[in-house]
């Protein structure tokens, strides 16, 4: 059996490398379809970056831990709201959020959306399943597919229409086939590199005696969100911003839809209402992070007080502060 550690280092290796080339093609990607990298970034990034926690949720399920599942999914959201505050500390030139387009407020509305309905869940306020699975799981996944439509939609209405001197190249739409193939093999490496340095660190932290402490959990939670890291912090260095943030809220968008398929998978009746209510702070905060955030994208304050925007340091804060909940709590939230 290989050692854990080695497994971590190699994988982790496998997604710095996989998630530079998965950027890279998302972009080439984009322009042989004429479609903005803001789609490609909340869409098509998250379908390889989001089945970490896919793996870890439906595992959790499937052993009755629907409180782990769920936890999994909110401090995903959590964490990948904190990326925020890395990419505008990557980037550096005044307020992210004011250099960005507008279109992502359409993926970040959606996810505070979908995260009320979580709420509401939760809450058993409707009580209503269709078979086992609640309603508002099943109203999560409908808002994804119509999200993902209405996204498409904008960012065609939105791009530059090509005169026929500008029209793509034969050659360009070749290259776009290519580079959709190296998009699937590199997301291909991502999915399996992801789920063994999970695997990785789940059995450093039984091995160090960490177990589910506090500090286990948070090695998981980061370790399943490593893949969104990566592909992110690349996208900014590429100079693909827009693709960047929207590499965030995509991942929260497929984090909640992935709710649906973990309450779907889960038989002992609907997943949200056999959770603990104290869920509802994780989603709280997210709402409240995400709220501050299309707040900043509709205002795009450009003032330069700081390095960073107000927003993305509230996004940050928000998560130190859940993980200082969780710590307080003996790792019981």
């Amino acid at each position: 059996m290989i050692n854990p550690w080695l497994q971590f280092i190699i994988s982790a290796v496998v997604i710095v490398y996989a998630g530079s080339k998965l950027t890279k093609n998302a972009a080439v990607v984009a322009d042989c379809i004429g479609i903005g990298t803001a789609w490609v970034g909340a869409l098509m990034l998250p379908l390889a970056t989001s089945l970490p926690e896919l793996v870890t949720t439906l595992r959790a399920v499937t052993i009755d831990t629907p409180d782990l599942a769920v936890g999994n999914i909110l401090g995903s959201c959590l964490y990948n709201l904190s990326l925020l505050a890395l990419i505008d500390m990557i980037e550096g030139r005044g307020p992210l959020t004011s250099k960005v387009g507008k279109g992502h407020i359409i993926p970040a509305s959606l996810s505070v959306i979908s995260v009320c309905l979580a709420a509401i869940a939760m809450l058993g306020i409707t009580g209503l399943k269709i078979g086992w699975v609640s309603f508002e799981t099943l109203l999560i996944a409908g808002l994804y597919f119509y999200g993902s439509m209405l996204l498409f939609k904008y960012e065609k209405k939105n791009q530059p229409v090509l005169t026929d001197i500008e029209e793509v190249p034969e050659n360009n739409r070749a290259s776009g086939g290519v580079a959709l193939l190296n998009f699937g093999i590199a997301a291909l490496f991502i999915v399996v590199a992801g789920v063994l340095v999970t695997d990785a660190l789940d059995l450093i932290a039984v091995q160090t005696g960490l177990g589910h402490s506090f500090v286990g959990s948070l090695f998981l939670a980061v370790s399943t969100s490593l893949p969104e890291t990566v592909t992110t912090v690349s996208a900014v260095r590429l100079g693909y911003l827009d693709m960047a943030v929207a590499n965030v809220f995509g991942a929260n968008f497929m984090n909640l839809f992935i709710i649906f398929i973990a309450d779907f998978v889960y038989r002992n009746g609907a997943l949200l209402h056999a959770v603990n209510e104290t869920h509802l702070f994780s989603a709280l905060l997210v709402i409240l992070i995400s709220t501050v955030i299309i707040f900043g994208l509709t205002y795009r304050s450009t003032e330069r007080k700081t390095r960073v925007g107000f927003d993305t340091i509230l996004a940050l804060a928000g998560y130190l502060l859940v993980l200082v909940v969780i710590f307080r709590s003996g790792g019981k939230l």
